[in-house]
């Protein structure tokens, strides 16, 4: 598979997972309470999805070939944020827009997360997550990351 069809069928697990019951309050705590990015977060699980253990090198990669990238998604989230109580609808929708294409051009630049990794020889979803959020202050709580491998491990 190209890498733009990997990276389309990428955004539409994306979009799914981040549908499921439940899957939206808890990326957010873990965008907004510890500093975590929700597309690290779901490259990692759509990487466990298709059964891909990831490595250090992959985590490495992906924040290098996605940094200016989320730096964008993150200037776009706050402006949406800022017009959020601004009381203009069709502002905000236009920053809501942006904010989702931004989202989607880190999808895009993305490593293909189904030839990341090796097979999973044990479930990978777990690993997968904690070992793209180590390191955010405050650290993420096993709670959080069983909640998020509960929420995105479904199929």
């Amino acid at each position: 598979m190209d890498d733009e069809a990997a990276n389309r069928e990428f955004w539409h697990w994306a979009l799914g997972a981040y549908g499921r019951p439940g899957a939206q309050a808890v990326l957010l705590a873990l965008q907004d309470e510890h500093g975590g990015d929700v597309m690290a977060a779901l490259w990692a699980a759509a990487a466990a999805a298709w059964d891909r253990r990831l490595t250090e090198a992959e985590r490495t990669a992906f924040f290098a070939r996605t940094a200016a990238l989320r730096a964008e998604a993150a200037r776009r989230r706050a402006e949406r944020r800022a017009l959020k109580t601004a009381g203009d609808p069709v502002r905000y929708a236009a920053a809501k827009a942006a904010e989702l294409a931004a989202e989607r051009a880190v999808a895009a630049a993305a490593p293909d997360p189904a030839a990341a990794g090796a097979d999973a020889a044990t479930p990978a979803m777990a690993h997968n997550l904690a070992l793209m959020l180590q390191g955010l202050h405050p650290p993420v709580s096993s709670c959080l990351i069983n909640r998020l491998t509960e929420i995105l491990g479904a199929r």
